[in-house]
């Protein structure tokens, strides 16, 4: 078909991402009602996160939004949250540039993300509810139906944002959820290669006899390999880029 518009530059160098040409316009992505800048995050975290938009790339405002198929308004809302997490840079003049993740931060990412869930559900064991477990449930059901993952409201992040809810420490709730938009994207690209996703299902089972220190067992495990698929992606990619 015909070639998608130039979504970024910087001199005479054009990037357009991989990630999204399916659908090749935000709209598709988001029609199941949720805010256009989620969608716009959709696309463009996980290109930043696995390298199709490298670092040093300037994301324009107009380009990207005429690319995607919206406004300049949820592009500039989802660059602002890119910005918060670290993943781009906005200065006057220059607009966003992209920084990324290095290979450091993102193993620093799945160990803080081991710190404070494997926390969150020893507490969670005193607070958890029948109610609770049969959301976590419906949750796993889809995923194990290989619910499509979004970044916004995919089932994985939900199901662990709740167990990180279950702790009832707000503080800790607040740490989680600064890295939350980053695990979604991490998510997202590792969609179709989570063979483990069925230790859910044990977890919970855990979290329901109220055995903590299995639950946050079975948690290590589970993160640790999300940890090593995510690197094997990176990795392929890098040698993919080098040939």
């Amino acid at each position: 078909g015909d070639q998608p518009p130039v979504l970024v530059h910087t001199g005479d160098q054009q990037v357009v991402p991989t990630v999204g040409h399916e659908s090749n316009a935000v709209g598709d992505v988001a029609h199941d009602g949720a805010e256009l800048h989620h969608a716009v995050l959709a696309v463009l975290r996980p290109a930043i996160l696995v390298g199709d938009l490298p670092p040093g790339i300037r994301l324009i405002e107009e380009e990207v939004a005429a690319h995607l198929g919206v406004s300049r308004g949820p592009v500039r809302e989802a660059l602002g949250i890119l910005r918060d997490e670290g993943l781009v840079t906005i200065a006057a003049r220059r607009g966003a540039v992209v920084v990324g993740l290095t290979p450091q931060d993102i193993d620093d990412l799945y160990d803080l993300r081991i710190v404070l869930e494997c926390h969150a559900i020893r507490r969670a064991t005193a607070n958890v509810r029948d109610a609770d477990i049969e959301y976590l449930r419906g949750l796993d059901a889809g995923m194990v139906a290989r619910a499509r993952i979004e970044t916004v409201a995919s089932p994985d992040v939900a199901f662990h944002r709740h167990l990180i809810l279950l702790a009832r420490q707000e503080r800790l709730r607040s740490a989680w959820e600064r890295i939350a938009g980053i695990v979604g994207g991490l998510l997202s690209v590792t969609d179709g290669q989570r063979p483990d996703l069925v230790l859910h299902s044990h977890l919970i089972d855990a979290l329901a006899s109220g055995d903590g220190d299995t639950a946050s067992a079975i948690l290590h495990v589970h993160i640790r390999n999300a940890h090593r698929i995510m690197r094997g992606v990176l990795s392929s990619r890098s040698e993919a880029g080098a040939r």
